[in-house]
């Protein structure tokens, strides 16, 4: 019999696996109520509700909105039912169904997790680049999100310098996916359960990273996340 192309087998998996969560724990089902029929879009583009994967550019895109305009910042983005005192975003998008669509693009997360938030070793798994895309005047502006972000030390504010995020995975405990669970997408501040972590230079501190206050629009301003792998 000739073997599933890779991704469809991880989409196949991840189905059988929500299937299995909800069967095992009714409430379970309350996490991800309806997992979204993969749609083709175009050549090489899919769509999995709001989330479009693009093979051809090994890209995942999702709309989100401004979450804080100012502020200490643990998160970079979180689902609404998540951390949102404490994250730049906020996403309608099912952490689970996020995880497909890395599953898809043949995305690898790391073997070995970190042991807990803030620990002080750099999370591992396959380097990406994370994008803001917003209308600006009659055309789109897409860039860093770390342009939105500052480091205070102190009474001493710097600007962030290009940062290295990495795809993880989030972790699956009792039968149940955390970040689904959690709402937590990309970690600033280090977290196991986050799909998304900082490989960056003081992921480990909850204590220097902040808004960058009058860069970022008002609060509920629509964007969209732009994930590609990193060059």
């Amino acid at each position: 019999m000739k073997a599933l192309p890779r991704t469809l087998a991880a989409f196949l998996s991840a189905a059988a696996l929500l299937a299995g969560q909800a069967a095992a724990d009714p409430a379970a089902s309350t996490q991800n109520e309806t997992l979204p029929l993969l749609e083709k879009a175009g050549n090489g583009v899919y769509r999995l509700g709001d989330i479009v994967v693009d093979r051809n550019a090994r890209s995942i895109t999702f709309p989100a909105q401004v979450n804080m305009d100012k502020g200490m910042l643990e998160y970079l983005i979180v689902h609404r039912k998540g951390k949102t005192h404490e994250s730049l975003l906020n996403t309608l998008v099912d952490p689970y169904n996020l995880q497909i669509a890395f599953l898809l693009l043949g995305f690898e997360g790391a073997e070995q997790k970190l042991a807990m938030q803030g620990d002080p070793t750099a999370p591992k798994g396959d380097r990406i680049a994370i994008l803001i895309s917003r209308k600006a005047g009659a055309g789109t502006e897409v860039f860093p999100a770390d342009r939105w972000l500052i480091n205070k030390f102190g009474e001493e504010t710097r600007d962030v310098p290009p940062m290295d995020w990495v795809y993880t995975g989030s972790l699956s405990y009792g039968g149940r996916f955390l970040s689904q669970d959690s709402g937590s997408i990309t970690a600033i501040w280090h977290d196991p359960v986050a799909l998304m972590d900082n490989a960056s230079p003081g992921g480990e501190s909850n204590r220097i990273w902040f808004v960058k206050e009058g860069a970022v629009p008002p609060v509920g301003t629509p964007v969209e996340v732009v994930i590609k792998p990193a060059k």
